[in-house]
């Protein structure tokens, strides 16, 4: 489990043979941020609204959208809770938590930093929020109406490397990680620690110039320009933005996975705090890494530009439209008790199930 024997020295990139057995849905949306999936239901975040997908097959869909109670169609982030319920991170409309009948939502005059919510961790009866200006926590015994606090650049006295907060993980010991749009900062007992590039996140530009060479221009149609509401700002033409966290998880080991923009996938030994990245050149299907998710099995799942890879500490297993995925960015993953893998691409959902016995996928006859 979770890769059972150390990180290969040299990795290889493995173009899957097989067709996949797969379910597809079309999703009436530019894009799919965010999937979560909790008991039957799959909570599909989209830039037209929150789906439920009922997986039983008992309700089917049910949609929730600024027509009831939504404060924006834009959804960034999704957080289940211990009772089975979501909290929704939005585009403008702050945070949304639903009760099984009613939503309550909560914004910046209820002390929220910022409208624009980019990821939710629970943690315990803790709740953390990565926004755009910053990082925003309570406990979710108080009224949430006026108990938040805030870490920001300001008030961390330059420990919170960046206000643009992208993504959130607490670790074992309760140290948490906040990915931003200039590095990693971590916070525990008091006490701030922050890595960039110059600390050895991502890879150098050489080494992905090559591969990046005219990635934007595919993007254009497929993410952020033709949405109203665009998911990561800031991008304009870039092709490579070394300290830009786009993604973020901590494995069973405690170790953090960390997807950039343009630079590849990063892992950080949280022990010795010392940075490994993986490129193209190590066997990825492209070097920008858009999700990130850890199936049952243990295996890491990488979402990226150029198609889906799964990753077992020595071989990067590519899945593209060879192998009926049908869209070639992967924006969000998220693994399922029942063994599925829930695929969220370019208006396109897609299901494949995990062989638990061998961590592959099923293939067609």
């Amino acid at each position: 489990m979770a890769f059972e024997s150390p990180i290969a020295d040299k990795t290889l990139g493995n173009s899957y043979p097989h067709i996949l057995k797969k379910e597809t849905f079309t999703i009436n949306t530019r894009n799919i941020k965010v999937l979560k999936a909790k008991n039957n239901f799959l909570w599909i975040g989209t830039s037209n609204g929150l789906l439920r997908y009922d997986t039983s097959g008992k309700e089917n869909i049910k949609v929730f959208d600024n027509t009831n109670k939504l404060l924006s169609n834009g959804i960034f982030s999704i957080a289940i809770d211990k009772d089975g319920f979501p909290w929704i991170g939005t585009y403008g409309g702050g945070l949304s938590h639903f009760d099984g009948k009613t939503w309550n939502n909560f914004n910046t005059p209820n002390g929220l930093n910022d409208a624009f919510i980019y990821d939710i961790q629970i943690e315990k009866e803790n709740i953390w929020l990565a926004t755009w200006s910053g990082v925003n926590y309570s406990t979710l015994k108080t009224d949430l109406k006026n108990s938040w606090e805030s870490h920001t650049v300001e008030n961390s006295g330059g420990g919170l490397i960046d206000n643009w907060v992208y993504a959130v993980e607490i670790d074992n010991s309760g140290r948490k990680w906040f990915g931003t749009e200039s590095g990693i900062s971590t916070y525990l007992n008091g006490k701030w620690r922050k890595f960039n590039h110059t600390h050895g996140l991502s890879a150098p530009y050489e080494k992905v110039r090559k591969a990046n060479r005219d990635i934007m221009s595919m993007f254009q149609g497929q993410h952020h320009a033709a949405q109203a509401s665009p998911s990561i700002p800031n991008i304009q033409a870039a092709d490579y933005k070394p300290d830009y966290i786009v993604s973020m998880i901590l494995d069973k080991k405690n170790r953090l996975w960390i997807g950039t923009w343009g630079g590849g996938l990063s892992m950080l030994d949280t022990k010795t705090f010392r940075f490994r990245n993986f490129t193209t050149e190590d066997g990825l299907p492209g070097n920008f890494i858009l999700a990130l998710e850890e199936d049952h099995s243990g295996k890491l799942w990488i979402g990226t530009n150029n198609g889906l890879s799964q990753f077992d500490g020595k071989v990067f297993n590519n899945f593209s439209r060879i192998n009926g995925l049908e869209s070639k960015f992967i924006f969000s993953l998220e693994a399922s008790r029942d063994h599925s893998l829930w695929i969220g691409g370019n208006r396109i959902l897609t299901r494949i199930i995990i062989d638990p016995s061998s961590g592959s996928p099923l293939n067609l006859k």
